[in-house]
C-alpha cells in the first residue's frame, strides 16, 4: 500500500478544517479536507517550537508556530523518538515535523486538530523559510483550483484535471465545494501574501499588489507598537525569565485589549513565546 504524501499547508488553513473522512477499514488512511481542498492524511510542517507540555505520563503536547498561527503536536508511547526530541529540545527552536492528522470531535460540529509525529528534527531558519515559500506556492495552486471550480455549475474531478490540476487536488477541491457552504478565497490569498511578506521585504517583484495608503498607515502603526513591545521585552528581561504581562502593560501605556492583540500577533509570527504563563521572551 503506497504511503500518503505529506502535505505542506499553513496552520491557519489546517486548523480551519471542518470535514473529516474517517477510515472504514484497517490500515486505510483517514483524511482531513481543508476549505481549499487539501486532502490530508499526513503533513510536513516547519516552524518555531514555542511550547512543550507533559499532558500525562505518556503524552507530550507541543506548539509549533508558523507565519499564520500554530500547529499542535501530540507525541505518545507509539512515537517514542519524536517524544524524546520534544522533551529534550530547548525552546524556542526551529523544528521540522512529519506526521499524521489527528482529530478530536467531542461534538458533531466541533473538531480539534493536531499532528501525531512520525519524525521530528531540529533544523535551521533557512529551511523554515524554504518551507514557507514552497507552502505558499502550493497554497496558490489550490486557490486557483477553487476559483476555477466556483465558476463551474457542476465541478468534477475530470473537469479540473483537464484544466491542468493534479487528481489529488481536484478530488479534494470537489469535496470542499460540496462540504463547505462558503469558502472565503480572499482570506487565504491575504494569508499567502502576509506569509511571504515576512520572508521577502521586496515582495512587489513577485507581482502582488501594493497596499493602499490607508492600509500602509494601519500597518505602520501596528508595526511601531509591535517594535515597542519587542524592545520592552529586551530591556526588561534582566533575569532571563521573561517579562511579565503586568510590566508590559505598565511600561507600554497600551490598553489591555491592544496589548493582548499585539502579544498574540507576535506569538503567531514566531517573534515571542511564553516560557511561563503570563511571561514573555524573545525568540
Amino acid at each position: 500500500m503506497p504511503r500518503e504524501p505529506a502535505w505542506r499547508v499553513f496552520s491557519a488553513e489546517y486548523n480551519s478544517s471542518k470535514h473529516y473522512i474517517k477510515a472504514t477499514e484497517p490500515k486505510k488512511p483517514s483524511y482531513v479536507i481543508t476549505p481549499l481542498g487539501a486532502k490530508i492524511s499526513r503533513l510536513f510542517v516547519v516552524g518555531v517550537l514555542t511550547e512543550v507540555r507533559l499532558i500525562t505520563d505518556e503524552i507530550v503536547k507541543a506548539r509549533v508556530a508558523d507565519q499564520t498561527g500554530a500547529f499542535y503536536i501530540l507525541a505518545g508511547k507509539f512515537n517514542p523518538e519524536a517524544r524524546q526530541i520534544l522533551e529534550t529540545v530547548k525552546v524556542p527552536q526551529f523544528l521540522a515535523v512529519v506526521g499524521k492528522v489527528n482529530v478530536y470531535q467531542p461534538e458533531e460540529d466541533t473538531m480539534y486538530l493536531s499532528i501525531v509525529p512520525e519524525r521530528v528534527k531540529v533544523v535551521k531558519e533557512i529551511l523554515r523559510d524554504y518551507w514557507v515559500f514552497d507552502t505558499a506556492r502550493r497554497l496558490k495552486i489550490r486557490i486557483d483550483a477553487i476559483n476555477e471550480a466556483l465558476k463551474m455549475e457542476n465541478p468534477t474531478v475530470k473537469s479540473l484535471v483537464e484544466l491542468g490540476f493534479s487528481r489529488k487536488i481536484a478530488e479534494g477541491v470537489v469535496v470542499a465545494i460540496d462540504r463547505y457552504e462558503k469558502i472565503n478565497v480572499e482570506k487565504y490569498m491575504d494569508m499567502l501574501k502576509d506569509a511571504l511578506k515576512h520572508l521577502l521585504p521586496e515582495y512587489k517583484v513577485l507581482g502582488y499588489e501594493l497596499p493602499t495608503v490607508e492600509e500602509e498607515e494601519e500597518e505602520e502603526i501596528g508595526g511601531e507598537e509591535e517594535e515597542m513591545i519587542l524592545k520592552l521585552i529586551d530591556e526588561l528581561n534582566v533575569d532571563n525569565r521573561g517579562v511579565s504581562y503586568e510590566d508590559l502593560l505598565e511600561k507600554s501605556n497600551l490598553s489591555p485589549e491592544r496589548l493582548d492583540e499585539i502579544l498574540i500577533s507576535l506569538q503567531e509570527k514566531g517573534e515571542i513565546y511564553e516560557p511561563y504563563l503570563g511571561r514573555f521572551k524573545r525568540i
